[in-house]
């Protein structure tokens, strides 16, 4: 993990000084603040689910030429970036909850931060704010249509896109450093490290969308392949994954874009080896689960489903 290694001392730096910004937000939302910020902290839980986030604009230094305090200013960027698009997933999935009120304020003022720094950066007229405008669109539409539209099944990538406002950093570094031409291949680039990232999400999160409601990749491809009119159950779903091993269909989806997104030659190694990284551990599972599938026939399929604690 030396994409990741190699800045964590610096990330540490990073989160340290937007946590002592939100500390200063009015009480009760600087401690909600910090609570939020704590459980998204990339140093203090390292489990690489939310790396991206803040990595993404010391992966783009070399590309793009600028300073490492230019990353820095991108790296907080995107912390308040990252909270604030939490709060609103929040929201959206908690419907009418008690604190709903807490967590748009403490939203607003995460956006408010955010936009005092990218106005450092960027004029008025600069073009970035065309691009800062277009992911925004783009991820309330995906937010919105994702389940009615199964984008998973249309067009795999699209379930990049209600993270979308990630690519801020990278297109904002690219500006910065009058890289502008190398927009388009690097936010393709980042939209397939997104994509694989979100399958991994979905992979583990599947039973738990299920009963909440939410869209879920891995569930809509199984649903896509059903007879119509056949609702989708936590157990046709379990036979698909630990019989009919339909991870392996999933993981080729992730694996061609991978390879896509080498071709692409966006000179990001690092983002490159943490997309392989996310790839590795989708493949490990459906390794796992075909080995498993074949001792299954020696020992009956109850017999699988209480050892996967089913």
């Amino acid at each position: 993990m030396e994409w990741y290694d190699k800045y964590k001392e610096r990330l540490a730096q990073v989160y340290t000084v937007a946590e002592q910004t939100i500390a200063e937000f009015p009480a009760p939302l600087n401690q909600v603040g910090l609570a939020y910020a704590d459980k998204f902290h990339p140093v203090k839980h390292d489990k690489g689910q939310n790396f991206i986030c803040t990595l993404l604009p010391y992966w783009m230094k070399d590309t793009a030429g600028i300073t490492n305090e230019q990353c820095d200013q991108f790296a907080i960027t995107n912390v308040y970036l990252m909270l604030y698009f939490f709060i609103q997933d929040d929201v959206m999935d908690d419907g009418p909850a008690s604190d709903v009120k807490e967590k748009l304020a403490l939203g607003n003022l995460l956006y408010s931060k955010m936009l005092r720094i990218l106005r450092n950066l960027f004029p008025s007229h600069s073009p970035f704010w065309d691009y800062f405008d277009r992911y925004v669109k783009v991820w309330a539409s995906s937010v919105v249509n994702e389940s009615a539209n199964n984008l998973f099944v249309i067009d795999p990538i699209q379930i990049a896109y209600k993270a979308g406002p990630v690519k801020i950093a990278s297109t904002g570094t690219l500006l910065l450093g009058g890289k502008s031409d190398l927009i388009p291949a690097i936010e393709e680039a980042v939209d397939i490290a997104l994509m694989t990232l979100q399958m991994a999400d979905d992979w583990v999160d599947w039973k738990k969308d299920m009963q909440e409601g939410s869209y879920n990749s891995l569930v809509a491809m199984i649903e896509a392949s059903l007879q119509p009119g056949v609702p989708v159950t936590e157990d046709i779903v379990k036979t698909y994954i630990y019989v009919r091993c339909c991870m392996n269909d999933y993981v080729e989806v992730a694996r061609s874009r991978h390879r896509y997104l080498v071709s692409l030659n966006a000179r990001l190694p690092e983002l490159e080896s943490y997309n392989q990284y996310i790839l590795d551990r989708l493949t490990q599972t459906s390794e796992t689960i075909e080995l498993n599938r074949e001792q299954m026939k020696k020992g009956g399929l109850n017999y699988f489903f209480e050892n996967q604690g089913l």
